[in-house]
């Protein structure tokens, strides 16, 4: 009898060990990466969901891992950081509710996280052209701002402006000390994309162009032959209605004017020499009607006696800028503090060359072209390229 229930309690006890099995997890990179640029050692937590335990596994130089793990439901994860060159790239990876009942192996889709900064200047035509006949043609400039990060943004309440002054001499608006100021000097015409707040979504990889005029320079009777752009299909326009004399292309919406240093120009004018560009934000919660209305956010010239007021902007709600300067080397003053820009970029070619400015396309991950951004308009940007606007480069430039 003994010997009956030893070998009966021996086969019940067999019967009730859960079985294992061979998991095998092997990381799936998004396009534009391989496995070569990935560690050898990359932490991957399995989390048993029934008991709670929870192993980390490393993996090898094929970007996987095996170990035995007993059957049941597994949550799988990862994150971890790259450098290339001087780029770091964040990638995360989740597999939840993963059930184990034989030997697989479990595919893990990493994600390239949000670290590429939201919204920036992608391209910026400033030059201008010449006609047929030799004249100075400028209407046809633009400024291209492009989502670079993972997540739906919108564009409602975005600004744009140009800071004054060329970069021809040193800045002017600086502190006793002689260091930069914090508020940013805008000059002209102050820009600001109207809406509610979610009325105008600008999804991962895609841009907002602004044209100067929204029309098809190239064939418009108003228009250049010459000029290297079609405007017609610009998400905004900068419709200068106070001026009476610019023109309103209905087929662009405008953009809101919150405020002009300057009632006589017509058009709102990217000096064709280049003009240090921010793109930013008003302070949460404060109209741009309370903004304007506030004496403070206004300042004049420094050491001069003209009483023209400028729209300034602090750095801390700046979302972009780009130090755009002129070409001749003796001329290349910046107007932008280091944190904000680090270097600048021009055009070889100079005025009316019909050229632009565009950030370099550092990677291409499942088609989606995503646009270095250092903070260093030297590294950043290439110059003397034709213009493209909505248009995205289909490889990587160095």
């Amino acid at each position: 009898m003994l010997i009956l229930a030893v070998g009966f309690a021996a086969n019940h006890c067999k019967d009730d060990v859960t079985p294992s099995y061979n998991l095998k997890i092997a990381l799936v990179l998004p396009g534009g990466f391989t496995l070569a640029t990935v560690p050898a050692d990359v932490e991957i937590k399995v989390l048993n969901m029934l008991t709670g335990r929870e192993s980390i596994l490393k993996t090898d130089a094929t970007g996987s891992v095996t170990s035995l793990m007993v059957q049941g439901n597994y949550n799988i994860s990862t994150s971890f950081t790259i450098k290339i060159g001087k780029d770091e790239y964040v990638f995360n990876g989740i597999l939840n509710d993963y059930l184990l009942s034989m030997e697989s192996t479990a595919n893990v889709q990493l994600v390239l996280a949000d670290n590429t900064g939201g919204f920036i200047l992608k391209e910026i035509y400033f030059a201008g052209s010449k006609t047929p006949d030799a004249k100075s043609y400028y209407d046809d400039q633009f400024h291209e701002i492009y989502n670079n990060s993972n997540d739906t943004l919108y564009a409602d309440g975005l600004c744009i402006g140009c800071m004054q002054q060329t970069s021809t001499n040193p800045n002017v608006w600086v502190k006793t000390d002689g260091t930069f100021m914090d508020q940013l000097p805008i000059t002209f015409h102050v820009w600001m994309i109207p809406g509610t707040g979610k009325q105008y979504p600008v999804y991962p990889g895609k841009s907002i162009v602004i044209a100067q005029d929204g029309m098809n320079h190239k064939s418009d009777a108003n228009g250049n032959p010459n000029s290297p752009v079609n405007l017609g299909n610009a998400n905004w326009e900068a419709y200068v209605e106070i001026a009476g004399k610019d023109l309103d292309y209905p087929s662009v919406p405008n953009m809101t004017m919150m405020y002009t240093s300057t009632a006589s120009m017509v058009d709102w004018l990217h000096s064709v020499f280049g003009y240090a560009t921010i793109i930013f934000r008003l302070p949460a919660n404060v109209t741009w009607q309370n903004y304007v209305a506030n004496t403070a956010n206004f300042m004049t010239l420094p050491g001069s006696t003209s009483t023209t007021k400028y729209f300034m902007v602090d750095k801390s709600l700046v979302i972009d800028a780009v130090e755009i300067v002129r070409v001749e080397q003796d001329k290349r003053y910046k107007r932008l503090q280091n944190e904000l820009d680090a270097g600048y970029t021009y055009l070889d070619g100079g005025t009316y060359c019909s050229k632009s400015i565009r950030r370099k396309a550092k990677l291409i991950v499942d088609g989606r072209v995503i646009y270095k951004d250092t903070n260093n308009s030297t590294e950043d940007f290439l110059h003397d390229v034709t213009p493209t606007p909505g248009v995205n480069p289909t490889a990587v430039e160095n």
